[in-house]
């Protein structure tokens, strides 16, 4: 009896150990299969949140599986991980981002730029409030042969280009109400008419984009490039946002601009992308520690002066930089506009303040209300200030 009393229990014991062994495999493959969801899965703004919540998943799976000091050890990072999840959440919920919903290829990676819109075509772009999913805006962009938002302009013959970011670009608006195609129409459409400016440049890559003649052959005859920029694109020059990650990099040495490859190719790049692409940081520390300071801005003067003085050298054109001025954010650089507008002047550019006072335009938005980006009317009244500079150059 005592013999049969012991047999089962040894048989219970087996079957524990064999529960707790599936368990734990079945955990694993659990994480495994979970962490390779998030690897496939499109970026936005809750991938940080996921990470952050598979972290406390696997090390509280650690702590489950190991013993004494080393499931301390695991049991205090799973506990980091858990309190770092709930301040993401809590950021996220405050912030509430906007989503945007592209059609899919919309953007594609480019070795020289870092990326370049997708093939030929019309890509849609909707953006929600974040708060209550409304749409800020609902548009199509035209992708034209070269890969450029369309602009319907002369086909040939003298060509102003216009280099920049998303307000360039025209993120927001129709293909008929971009800064471009404004400048084409009140031009009466005399010039050849080119957007080569992509969603998230900076003023690296209008400088490397000169530098590797990727755009030789469509600016055969180029006459002015225009430049749209505020002081804020100094964070973008010096590789400070994590979406510059692939873009190209430059360093300010003895004077010059040197190139030194991609910003992900920095250690401190790499690192700090861990971090920045949280809502935390976004919320609680970019508003107090993420802005640039003087170095930054010293980067983000000579890379304009460089593009400037390749333009001349290269393609016997002019640069117009289209400034909209800062004050608030000069003054925390240690710095202030006019000394950026002086200096870019002195360095051979067509400096056009671009700040507008919403007085002259009762009634008519300058910004996409819930967005930022640049209205019809506010691209239409700077096409305005490029044309006027033109002609001054022209008499």
């Amino acid at each position: 009896m005592r013999q049969g009393v012991a047999d089962r229990l040894q048989l219970r014991a087996r079957h524990r150990l064999s529960l707790a062994t599936s368990l734990k495999i079945g955990g694993f493959l659990g994480l495994c299969a979970a962490a390779l969801y998030l690897h496939r899965l499109p970026w936005s703004h809750w991938n940080r949140l996921y990470e952050l919540a598979l972290a406390f998943a696997v090390a509280s799976y650690v702590a489950l599986i190991l013993r004494a000091r080393l499931r301390n050890a695991a049991m205090i990072v799973a506990s980091v991980a858990l309190s770092l999840t709930l301040i993401e959440l809590c950021a996220l919920v405050s912030s509430a981002p906007p989503v945007d919903i592209n059609t899919p290829g919309y953007n594609a990676t480019d070795p020289v730029l870092g990326w370049q819109p997708g093939q030929p075509g019309v890509y849609h772009h909707r953006k929600l409030d974040g708060k209550t999913g409304a749409a800020l805006f609902d548009v199509d962009y035209t992708i034209d042969a070269n890969r450029h938002r369309q602009v319907i302009s002369a086909p040939a013959g003298p060509t102003v280009a216009f280099f920049g970011d998303s307000m360039t670009f025209g993120a927001g608006v129709s293909d008929a109400d971009t800064l471009p195609q404004a400048f084409a129409d009140i031009t009466e459409r005399r010039w050849r008419v080119l957007n080569l400016a992509v969603s998230g440049y900076g003023p690296q890559q209008f400088l490397r984009a000169l530098e590797t003649d990727l755009f030789r052959d469509q600016l055969a005859e180029a006459r002015l490039f225009v430049f749209l920029t505020a002081p804020w694109h100094a964070e973008r020059s010096a590789c400070m946002r994590n979406f510059m990650f692939d873009a190209p990099s430059y360093i300010l040495a003895d004077g010059h601009v040197i190139h030194v490859g991609a910003c992900r190719d920095h250690w401190w790049v790499r690192l700090q992308r861990l971090w920045t692409r949280t809502a935390m940081n976004s919320v609680f520390v970019e508003p107090v520690f993420g802005s640039a300071g003087r170095p930054e801005i010293e980067l983000y003067v000579a890379t304009l002066i460089r593009a400037g003085q390749l333009a001349r050298d290269k393609y016997g054109a002019q640069t117009a930089i289209l400034y909209m001025a800062d004050p608030p954010y000069t003054k925390r650089a240690g710095t202030d506009d006019r000394e950026i507008i002086q200096r870019l002047r002195d360095g051979g550019l067509l400096v056009i303040q671009a700040n507008l006072d919403a007085k002259a335009f009762p009634g008519q938005p300058l910004e996409i209300p819930g967005d930022g980006h640049p209205t019809a009317v506010a691209n239409r009244a700077r096409a305005l200030l490029v044309r006027d500079a033109l002609d001054a150059l022209s008499r």
